[in-house]
C-alpha cells in the first residue's frame, strides 16, 4: 500500500498523519508548532525531523503539506508568510524536504488544501465549481473549478478576507471569529482569552440576548461576503469551514435567513451553501489530493 506523510501546519499546532492514495488517514497526531517560541530554523528542523521519523518505520512515497500563507505552488516558496509564521517569507520548504530527505514534496496554502479535501472526499463531492471559506483567526477562501484550484495570476486567488466589500475595513476585520470574540469580550467585560466561538454559541443557546444579537450581526456579515462571491463567481456550491462551523445547528438558520436578504432568488435557489464535512482532516486530505494531482501532471 502506498504511504504518504501529510502535514497541516498551523500557527499553534502541526497536524500530521499517514495516508494511502485513496485519502484514508491513519497514525494521526499533532504537536505544538515551535516557530513563535524558537524561530524559523527550529521550526524547519521540527518539520523535517517529523517527516524523517516516519521514514525510519515506513516506506514513504512523498510529503504532502498544507500551510498558512501565500505559497507559490509551483516552486514551494513562501511568498508572504502569515503573521503567526514570523520570518518564513522566502523560505522554500518543498525544496528543503526534497534535498535533505530525498522525497517528492508539494506545498499548498491551507485554505486551498481544505477546499481540495472537501471537493475530493467531503461536502464538495460532485460539484463542478465550489468556493470554500474558512472562518477563524481571519477569513480565507479558495475557488475550485472542475477539480482544480483557480490560482490567480500570482497564486493569491480567494484571499477574500482582505477585501473591503464597500467598507473601510477588511472583511476579516469585520467578520472573523477573532473579531467576534473581541466584541463579545468587550460586551461582557471579560478577557478575550476566556472566550471562543464555541463558548459564545453555547451562551447564545442559554439565552444570552446581547450575544445573540452580536452573533446574528456577524453571521449577516458572512452572508454579505458570500453574496459578493456568488455574484462574481456564481459557484455551484459554497462550503463553510473553521472550528466555529461545528455549531451548524445554531448558525445555519441565521445564515439562510441573511442570505435570503442578500441574494436574488435566481442565485439563492441554485447555490448550495453547506458546512464542511471533513472537520480537522480537510487540510491533510486536501494536501494529499494536491500532491497526487501534481505528481500526475509532472
Amino acid at each position: 500500500m502506498d504511504k504518504y506523510i501529510c502535514l497541516d501546519i498551523g500557527g499553534t499546532a502541526i497536524k500530521y498523519g499517514l495516508a494511502d492514495s485513496r485519502g484514508r488517514l491513519f497514525n494521526k497526531d499533532s504537536i505544538p508548532n515551535c516557530i513563535a517560541r524558537d524561530g524559523v530554523d527550529a521550526f524547519l528542523e521540527q518539520v523535517l525531523g517529523l517527516i524523517e521519523s516516519y521514514q525510519k518505520y515506513f516506506k514513504i512515497q512523498g510529503a504532502a503539506v498544507s500551510m498558512a500563507g501565500m505559497v507559490n505552488p509551483l516552486t514551494g516558496e513562501m511568498m508572504h508568510a502569515a503573521p503567526h509564521f514570523p520570518g518564513l517569507t522566502g523560505i522554500n520548504l518543498m525544496q528543503l524536504v526534497t534535498n535533505r530527505l530525498h522525497l517528492p514534496c508539494w506545498v499548498e496554502n491551507d485554505v486551498n488544501c481544505a477546499a481540495l479535501g472537501e471537493y475530493w472526499l467531503g461536502n464538495g463531492k460532485g460539484a463542478k465549481s465550489l468556493f470554500c471559506l474558512t472562518m477563524g483567526t481571519g477569513i480565507g477562501g479558495a475557488f475550485v473549478l472542475d477539480g482544480k484550484l483557480w490560482p490567480g495570476s500570482c497564486f493569491t486567488a480567494g484571499e477574500v478576507g482582505q477585501a473591503k466589500l464597500g467598507s473601510r475595513i477588511h472583511w476579516e476585520e469585520a467578520a472573523s471569529v477573532t473579531t467576534l470574540v473581541e466584541k463579545a469580550a468587550k460586551l461582557k467585560g471579560v478577557d478575550p482569552t476566556t472566550l471562543n466561538g464555541k463558548i459564545i454559541c453555547e451562551q447564545v443557546r442559554h439565552g444570552d440576548k446581547p450575544l445573540h444579537r452580536l452573533l446574528r450581526e456577524t453571521v449577516h456579515q458572512w452572508a454579505s461576503g458570500i453574496a459578493c462571491i456568488c455574484y462574481i463567481l456564481n459557484p455551484q456550491r459554497v462550503i463553510l469551514g473553521g472550528g466555529i462551523m461545528a455549531q451548524q445547528d445554531l448558525l445555519e438558520p441565521m445564515l439562510k435567513d441573511s442570505l435570503k436578504k442578500e441574494l436574488i432568488p435566481l442565485i439563492l435557489d441554485r447555490t448550495t451553501v453547506t458546512f464542511a464535512g471533513l472537520g480537522n482532516d480537510a487540510g491533510l486530505i486536501g494536501a494529499l489530493y494536491n500532491f497526487l494531482a501534481r505528481e500526475k501532471r509532472r
